[in-house]
């Protein structure tokens, strides 16, 4: 399988089904011999402009139908895509294209002209998409060149560039070749949840996220359909899953906590599978959805340079909700101290794991690359946790998010289990901040309900002081209209911790 590249498994379905339907997109339905069509004639522009294997093509892009083009027509040239944000700007936008040594651009018209005005790419190779050209070049003229054949790209080269930040704040880029995407596909999803070419498959996340081209590549390899929301609503969501009956799914947990209520009333026959990703979801929720949903409902956990590392059924009795569930058959876990030696049963350290789904590396930067792994080819991903008797995982927190108050370790899970316990919060979230007697204190920041008392911080320091230990306690309290997040759903504590001092100044 692993010979053959991501545009090639998809191509054999237009051998195969040639009339089925590969996409569809705001009621729009594509088979997969147009897809496939309209792929050869934009890697065949692609080409024809200059793009080779070794070229590195940044994409700013919506979820739409060309974003499935750029992808499966670099696929076939052998060239690798960095999808970015299209709210990206300024110097981050800049940093961004000079990290992963961008020499192309496809963008949206607003985003074109601000990397033309950057001057950081050459005007010939910045190409618009969609209306409002603002560059030379257009996806659409690319397409509409003289049809030629093009060398197929190999599996092996680098395909992917997801960028991450590392703990510099500088660009990280996460670099996947097709053989990695694949595996992911046939390994960690289809083969995983027994999935077939009769799947329906939504995709709700941006697509720039590494999840939502998984949910996007997976089912077009397969044979199966995939349908494609511009962004997520709850009406959106709803409406896309039962007009077009999708079975299966990927859900970030607040696109989940924002559904509970709707699904009460609703009976969606046709979906099979729900999983559960990005942020974990706490035990109550859990309970509230499985009260709600009529399907198998899974809950994985994973980082993005090793993919899905733990996994569960939540549907089935006797698991323990407050876990992320097991390790998947491919994947390795142990979980190891400051200084990398394995730690017992119940211990909390750092989650390792070793997984034939890792990715290649961070874009030139071997050093790091090499420090993130151990001599056993363990990967350390940076969160904390721990292993029950029974070889379930249980996540706690980053290792970098852990409070050091006063010379002493404090998970913020801990702080934030306790918090929720209470009906009127709504949101929370603990974080350290800097302090010249303790090195950090405790700063909790958190939303309210409508029910909330007056004097909520009153109410919430005598909850504190009555289930949280001294060195617990916090000692600063940030009432918010909102906690800020990522497109992802995670809560961000950078953000958070910049509005106090914002405030506090």
């Amino acid at each position: 399988m692993n010979k053959l590249n991501i545009y090639q498994l998809v191509a054999e379905h237009r051998c195969k089904t040639p009339n089925k339907v590969a996409c569809i997109y705001q009621d729009k339905t594509v088979t997969y011999k147009e897809l496939l069509n309209k792929v050869d004639h934009l890697a065949s522009g692609m080409w024809q402009s200059g793009i080779r294997e070794q070229s590195k093509i940044a994409l700013f892009c919506p979820n739409n139908i060309e974003f499935v083009l750029c992808l499966l027509a670099t696929s076939k040239v052998g060239a690798a895509i960095v999808p970015l944000p299209l709210t990206m700007k300024g110097d981050a936008l800049e940093a961004a294209l000079k990290s992963a040594q961008c020499d192309f651009v496809f963008a949206w018209p607003t985003v074109a002209k601000a990397v033309a005005d950057l001057e950081c790419i050459s005007s010939e190779r910045i190409v618009t998409i969609g209306r409002g050209p603002v560059t030379k070049l257009t996806l659409e003229q690319l397409c509409a060149l003289h049809l030629i054949n093009v060398p197929m790209g190999p599996s092996e080269n680098p395909y992917i560039l997801t960028m991450t930040s590392g703990s510099t704040g500088q660009p990280k880029p996460i670099v996947f070749t097709q053989i990695t995407k694949i595996n992911r596909a046939f390994k960690a999803t289809i083969d995983y949840y027994n999935l077939s070419k009769d799947e329906v498959v939504l995709v709700s996340t941006p697509l720039y996220h590494s999840l939502a081209q998984r949910s996007l590549l997976m089912p077009l390899m397969l044979g199966a359909t995939v349908v494609i929301l511009p962004k997520f609503t709850v009406q959106a969501w709803l409406h896309a899953i039962e007009t077009y009956q999708v079975s299966f799914l990927f859900a970030v947990s607040s696109q989940l906590k924002a559904l509970i209520e709707r699904l009460q009333d609703l009976d969606l026959q046709s979906l099979r599978c729900i999983v559960s990703s990005s942020a974990t979801l706490d035990a109550e929720d859990k309970l509230k959805l499985l009260k709600v949903l009529k399907c198998r409902f899974h809950e994985c956990y994973g980082a993005s340079e090793v993919g899905v590392i733990s996994d569960f059924d939540i549907t089935e009795v006797g698991v323990p909700l407050k876990s992320v569930g097991k390790p998947l058959p491919s994947v390795k876990v142990k979980i190891c101290s400051v200084d990398r030696e394995e730690v017992v049963c119940g211990e909390i350290g750092e989650i390792a794991c070793h997984s034939d789904t890792e990715f290649v590396g961070y874009f030139n930067q071997a050093e790091q690359t090499a420090n993130s792994y151990d001599i056993q080819g363990y990967f350390y991903t940076g969160d904390l946790g721990f292993l029950d008797e029974r070889g379930y995982l249980y996540y706690v927190g980053r290792t970098k998010e852990v409070i050091k108050s006063g010379g002493i370790n404090v998970f913020p899970s801990d702080i934030e289990l306790i918090a929720n316990q209470i009906p009127w919060l709504d949101e929370c979230a603990a974080l350290g901040v800097e302090d010249t007697q303790f090195g950090e204190v405790i700063l909790v920041a958190y939303t309210k309900k409508h029910d909330a008392p007056e004097d909520t911080q009153t109410q919430l320091k005598l909850h504190f002081l009555a289930q949280l230990t001294d060195y617990q306690q916090p000692r600063l309290l940030l009432e918010l209209d909102h906690l800020p997040k990522t497109e992802m759903g995670k809560i961000h504590k950078p953000t958070i911790k910049h509005i106090y001092h914002t405030q506090a100044y």
